[in-house]
């Protein structure tokens, strides 16, 4: 096993450490903080022995693209080598006090209190916005103000000593991050990989997302997660990045290669690193969006569907 020294970013670092703590390919010599994913990438890329810990997907916001395009366009030694899962909610602290409870403003990062929508809403709370949800605990934690609560998860309001007031106030408790750990090589085959590939077509013309499909189908490489990022350079413009569940080190993956570039694409190997195989991040929803349409919807819902401007309602 590596003992690398380990870069994650230090605005969610009780999540990142969590994160650390389920990594099965190193174990970090250090682990630092850094203010950006711009300062962990080119530290990376640039200073031998050292790894990054990077969030890219979670179950409120989907992929976080900015991560993933200072990956895809700002590096050309960097490579994916694992990911790792976590699961955590959020929870409302303050000061330890014996005063009744008289909450009126919630403390966080922007993203927990979009999280905590029906606990601020339910408790009439005013907002206050914080860089970090570390950052929180510790204005709550200094303020000596009981209306004053804190939405954060245990590890640092307990460091801070604050007082639990509710536990799971998120509006989808248990949510899920994905991380991805970030280095120099490839991740070693192991038999149940991924390998994320940036593809760009060669001209905008019909039928290219088609043929770079064809070329995992043909080959017998399933995909499974495809995105498309516009580039500035044109209208009509793509990359996309494509997730399969084979190693680039297999032969089918090559062929899967072979083919791309025999349909024009340039290709950028994004990584190959270990399947996880514990909880995966998944929407907050368990059901089909509202309004869908399908086989076993009536005719009337169909004929909605494909005239919306049309005299006929589809039922609410």
């Amino acid at each position: 096993m590596q003992h690398p020294v380990l870069f994650h970013l230090a605005s969610v670092k009780p999540s990142s450490q969590r994160a650390i703590e389920r990594l099965s390919t190193v174990a970090p010599s250090e682990v630092l903080g850094m203010a950006t994913v711009a300062e962990i990438l080119e530290t990376v890329e640039h200073a031998p022995g050292c790894v990054g810990l990077l969030p890219v997907e979670d179950s409120f916001e989907g992929e976080n693209t900015a991560v993933l395009d200072r990956l895809v366009f700002g590096t050309a030694n960097v490579f994916i080598s694992e990911e790792v899962v976590i699961s955590e909610s959020l929870d409302a602290f303050r000061i330890t006090t014996e005063a009744p409870e008289d909450l009126r403003t919630a403390v966080s990062h922007p993203r927990a209190i979009e999280h905590c929508h029906r606990f601020v809403r339910e408790h009439g709370l005013a907002t206050r916005f914080v860089d970090s949800t570390i950052e929180a605990c510790r204005v709550v934690a200094e303020s000596n103000d009981p209306t004053l609560v804190a939405i954060a998860p245990r590890d640092p309001a307990r460091r801070f000593g604050l007082t639990q007031v509710l536990s799971a106030v998120d509006d989808v408790p248990d949510a899920r991050t994905r991380f991805f750990l970030v280095g120099r090589t490839v991740g070693a085959r192991t038999g149940t990989d991924k390998t994320t590939l940036v593809l760009t077509q060669p001209l905008d013309r019909s039928g290219n997302l088609e043929r770079f499909l064809r070329a995992f189908a043909d080959n017998d490489v399933n995909l499974v997660s495809l995105h498309s990022r516009p580039l500035g350079s044109g209208a009509g413009s793509y990359c996309f990045l494509a997730t399969a569940e084979a190693h680039i080190h297999e032969r089918r993956m090559a062929a899967v290669v072979e083919s791309l570039w025999e349909a024009g694409a340039q290709v950028k190997l994004l990584g190959s690193y270990p399947e996880w195989a514990g909880e995966q991040v998944v929407a907050p929803f368990d059901q089909a969006p509202l309004a869908s349409v399908g086989p076993l919807s009536t005719a009337a819902e169909r004929a909605a569907l494909l005239d919306p401007a049309g005299p006929t309602p589809v039922d609410a």
